[in-house]
C-alpha cells in the first residue's frame, strides 16, 4: 500500500476509526460476542483525561492476517458514450509490482447499482487471461464493447476485476458482490439524438394585464416515420419563487396542436395566452410537448419540454423626472434611449392586442418660465444582428433557427430634442411607452 496513503485519507482513517472503536465498544458489551486481544487508550475532552479498553472481536484479528496483491490499472476508470449498435475499444495496462509472478485472469462484474443491467457478452477481454513477472511486469488489456442495436437507453455500470483479491468486510454482514481491489470502472451511457428538434425551447414575454397574446413552437420530424405528441402544461416546481404566489394560473394558457409530428417534416404547437386583468408579477411554468421519442429524456424532460416565463407589466401613466440646474443662458439638448434585448415579443406570431407595438416617448421639460418648447431634430433607430438564425438572447446556445438567415438581438431607439436654455432650475419628465428600459442624456451648451 506504499505511496497510497494521504494527508485526508489519514483524516478520514482517524474518523473511522473512532467510529470503529465506539462500534466495537458496544459489541464488547454484547453476550456472546467472542473477543480476543485487549488495547487500552487515552481520550482527552476539555483536558479531562479517560481511559478505555477495546476488546476486539475474533473476526478483527483475523482481518489482519489476509493478504492482498495489489496490481496497478491504468487508467483505474473509463467513460464512454455509445448508440445502439456501435462499438468502442479501450486499452488499460496493468502492472506488477511485486516481487512474485501474479496470475492475470479478467472477470467481469456487474454494478448493481447501475440504471440498466449490462450484459457481460457486451465485453470482450482480450488478452483472456496471462501470467505477471514481478517486479514490473506488465500487459496492455484491450477493452471491447459492442452495444446490440436493441439496447435499452440509459447509463450503465459495468467493473473488471483482473485478480480476484477483495478487501474484507469489517463486519460479518453479508454484501452483494466482494469488494475487489484490482478493477476497471467503466460507465457506459447507451444514448440515441432525438429525432424531433423544438424551436424555440423557451418562451419570455412581458405581457399587460387584460391582453391576449399568440406564440407558436416548431416542431422538427428528422426521422423517417411520424412521430406521436401530446402537449400539456406540466407541474413544475417554481424556483425562487417560493413566496410570491404566480401572476396567473395555469388555466390562462392553452394548447393547441396535431397528433403527429409528420416524417420528415415539421408540425406547430399553438400557445394562446390571455392575462386575467388585474394580474401582477412573474409567471413561471412549462410545457411537455409529449413527443413519443425515447432518445429525448438524454437532453430534455421525458417527452421534450419547453419552458415558459412571462412578466406581467403595465404602462406608466407618470412620466419619470429629473431635475437639474443651468448656470447660463445656453441651449439644451434632451437625448432619449431606449435599449431592447430581442426576448420581449420575440416569441409572438403577431404583436398582441396592444397593437403595433413601437417605443416612443413623450417628453416635457420646464423651466423658470415654465413649460419650454422641445424641438424634435434626430430620431434614430438602432440594432444588432446575427447570421444563421442563431441568437444571442433567444435560444438556447447552439440552437437554430429552423429558417431564418438573420437574427436581430436587439434594437435601441432614440429621439432628440432641443430647446432654449436660461439660467435657473429645471425638469425634464420622461413618459416611455413600449419600452423595457431607457438611458437619457441633458447636454447644456453648443455641441463642439
Amino acid at each position: 500500500m506504499e505511496g497510497l496513503f494521504t494527508k485526508n485519507s489519514a483524516v478520514r482513517g482517524r474518523g473511522l476509526m473512532i467510529a470503529l472503536m465506539l462500534a466495537l465498544v458496544s459489541a464488547a458489551a454484547i453476550p456472546g460476542v467472542a473477543t480476543a486481544g485487549v488495547e487500552e487508550f487515552y481520550v482527552s475532552t476539555h483536558e479531562v483525561v479517560h481511559e478505555a479498553v477495546v476488546e476486539y472481536p475474533s473476526e478483527m484479528v483475523d482481518m489482519a492476517e489476509i493478504n492482498l496483491t495489489i496490481l496497478r490499472i491504468d487508467p483505474s476508470w473509463h467513460d464512454m458514450e455509445l448508440m445502439p449498435g456501435e462499438s468502442h475499444e479501450s486499452t488499460v495496462t496493468v502492472i506488477n509490482p511485486n516481487n512474485e509472478t501474479v496470475s492475470v485472469d479478467p472477470i467481469i462484474i456487474e454494478d448493481p447499482y447501475s440504471e440498466c443491467i449490462f450484459d457481460e457478452d457486451w465485453i470482450t477481454i482480450t488478452p483472456a487471461a496471462t501470467e505477471l513477472e514481478a517486479d514490473g511486469g506488465e500487459e496492455e488489456f484491450t477493452i471491447a464493447v459492442a452495444i446490440p442495436d436493441d439496447a435499452d437507453l440509459g447509463y450503465y455500470g459495468v467493473m473488471i476485476a483482473f485478480t480476484d483479491d477483495a478487501k474484507p468486510y469489517p463486519f460479518p454482514e453479508p454484501q452483494p458482490y466482494p469488494s475487489y481491489i484490482n478493477t476497471l470502472n467503466l460507465h457506459i451511457e447507451v444514448w440515441k439524438p432525438p429525432v424531433v428538434q423544438i424551436l424555440p425551447s423557451q418562451v419570455r414575454d412581458r405581457v399587460e394585464p387584460g391582453e391576449g397574446y399568440a406564440y407558436v413552437i416548431t416542431l422538427r420530424n428528422t426521422g423517417d416515420y411520424d412521430i406521436d405528441i401530446d402537449p400539456e402544461i406540466a407541474s413544475v416546481m417554481r424556483y425562487g419563487w417560493y413566496d410570491t404566489p404566480p401572476a396567473f394560473e395555469d388555466d390562462a394558457i392553452t394548447i393547441d396542436a396535431p397528433a403527429s409530428v409528420p416524417a420528415n417534416g415539421t408540425a406547430t404547437v399553438n400557445i394562446s395566452l390571455e392575462v386575467p386583468a388585474g394580474a401582477k408579477g412573474r409567471y413561471d411554468g412549462e410545457i411537455n410537448l409529449g413527443i413519443d421519442d425515447p432518445s429525448m429524456g438524454r437532453w430534455d424532460a421525458e417527452g421534450g419540454t419547453v419552458r415558459l416565463r412571462f412578466e406581467v407589466w403595465e404602462q406608466p401613466t407618470e412620466p419619470f423626472l429629473k431635475a437639474f440646474a443651468i448656470d447660463t443662458d445656453a441651449p439644451i439638448t434632451i437625448l432619449v434611449e431606449s435599449r431592447e434585448q430581442k426576448w420581449s415579443g420575440m416569441y409572438r406570431t403577431d404583436g398582441g392586442d396592444g397593437g403595433d407595438c413601437k417605443p416612443y416617448f413623450d417628453l416635457t421639460l420646464e423651466g423658470p418660465d415654465g413649460i419650454a418648447t422641445l424641438a424634435p431634430t434626430m430620431v434614430t433607430y438602432h440594432g444588432a444582428v446575427s447570421l444563421s438564425g442563431i441568437s444571442k438572447y433567444g435560444y438556447a446556445p447552439g440552437e437554430m433557427g429552423l429558417d431564418e438567415v438573420y437574427n436581430e438581438n436587439y434594437t435601441s431607439y432614440t429621439e432628440e430634442y432641443l430647446a432654449n436654455g436660461q439660467i435657473g432650475n429645471w425638469e425634464l419628465g420622461i413618459l416611455p411607452h413600449y419600452v423595457e428600459e431607457f438611458e437619457y442624456t441633458i447636454a447644456i451648451g453648443d455641441a463642439p
